[in-house]
């Protein structure tokens, strides 16, 4: 069903840890719903997080890698391409000086029917103006499965995709991303990033696919 992406919006909700004496409570984890439409139905959610690098370094009280890699593999992924020995690796420390937070989008999921449509770089984009300018967002382009533990009871009617297809869908992911502005900050990152340097906001993105098409 094809949709006009001047009428998405996002709904947001956020949880973390309260407790101070677990690393995990540096991680916020954020619930957003892809709404659609003066009714806003629900079209697809997305799930991010949130590491709080300000409370990190004012309390003092964990090493970064145990907040990363304590939390979940694809926070430890991430750090493994940022940073070594907590402190950001020389390949990316010029682009990303005076940051503020870290934050990971783990996913974007949309209904089937508006699958297809490349609104992924749009909505990763649109989830990234919800953070601070001098936020690091991170994202992998690589397509979730069936056999995804956020599938939870095959709700999002994911495809069992073989490595070749999952590879040919990473690439078009990679594209509709780069296009918004994402880019790998060194060659061989598996993690696409949108830093505060200069980018498209997602209404100017979203305008130039419109005029593309009526030009087109």
């Amino acid at each position: 069903m094809h949709i006009d992406p001047h009428h998405i919006s996002l709904a947001a909700k956020s949880w973390s840890p309260i407790h101070r004496d677990d690393p995990g409570h540096y991680v916020s984890t954020i619930h957003i719903d892809i709404l659609y439409g003066d009714d806003r139905e629900m079209i697809g959610q997305a799930k991010v997080f949130e590491v709080k690098m300000d409370q990190i370094i004012n309390d003092d009280a964990w090493a970064l890698f145990e907040i990363f890699d304590g939390h979940s593999t694809d926070l430890s992924n991430l750090y493994e391409e940022l940073f070594e020995n907590d402190e950001l690796i020389p390949a990316v420390a010029d682009e990303l000086i005076d940051y503020a937070n870290v934050v990971l989008i783990k996913s974007i999921l949309l209904m089937p029917e508006y699958r297809g449509q490349g609104l992924g770089g749009i909505l990763a984009l649109a989830i990234a103006e919800r953070f601070d300018e001098r936020d690091i967002v991170a994202l992998k382009p690589w397509p979730m499965t069936a056999d995804d533990p956020e599938n939870v009871a095959g709700v999002w009617e994911l495809p069992r995709l073989s490595q070749a297809e999952q590879k040919t869908i990473a690439g078009k992911l990679r594209k509709s991303y780069q296009k918004a502005g994402f880019k790998p900050l060194f060659r061989g990152s598996e993690h696409l990033f949108l830093t505060h340097l200069r980018h498209p906001t997602a209404k100017q993105l979203i305008d130039n696919g419109t005029k593309k098409q009526t030009t087109g």
